[in-house]
């Protein structure tokens, strides 16, 4: 009687690695964050429950402005992206700082565009909150006449 239960515990345990081995292969071929060098682990990506969440609930959430985002890659050099978590009071937010320091700050509604960019196009993502903010951005000057709250002509 003793063996029997024995045997029941041991297939119990073995039945239950190999599922637990199983769904983490799966979860590595479908939907995993983008291969990120060392240094750019510096984000933790929104888990996609939350966005699935805020799906179904019809969370409102600010529009993002897409086009914005691909203007400013597109048209600056060594662009490097800051999220600002989402807050009671703020959005989640992205600050994008180019080589020069130049930077524009966008609402976002989530990070999966987010994700893409990092995936197709290389783009570096960085945490605020762990990191801060570059150097280059606090030093950046903007051209005469131009106000505080617009960056250049993407705004």
């Amino acid at each position: 009687m003793i063996r029997l239960v024995l045997l029941v515990v041991i297939m119990l345990v073995v039945v239950s690695v190999v599922l637990m081995g199983v769904d983490a292969a799966k979860a590595r071929v479908r939907g995993r964050p983008p291969r990120l060098a060392p240094k750019q682990r510096d984000y933790d990506w929104d888990r996609r429950r939350d966005q699935v969440y805020r799906r179904i609930k019809a969370v409102p959430g600010p529009q993002e402005d897409r086009d914005r985002i691909s203007h400013f890659l597109d048209s600056r050099r060594g662009v490097e992206a800051f999220v600002e978590p989402r807050t009671v009071m703020h959005p989640l937010s992205v600050v994008l700082v180019a080589e020069d320091g130049e930077w524009i700050r966008i609402e976002l509604r989530e990070d999966a565009f987010l994700r893409e960019m990092a995936r197709t196009r290389g783009l570096v993502i960085h945490d605020a909150t762990r990191v801060g903010y570059p150097e280059r951005m606090r030093k950046y000057r903007r051209p005469e006449g131009t106000p505080r709250d617009e960056q250049g002509p993407d705004r």
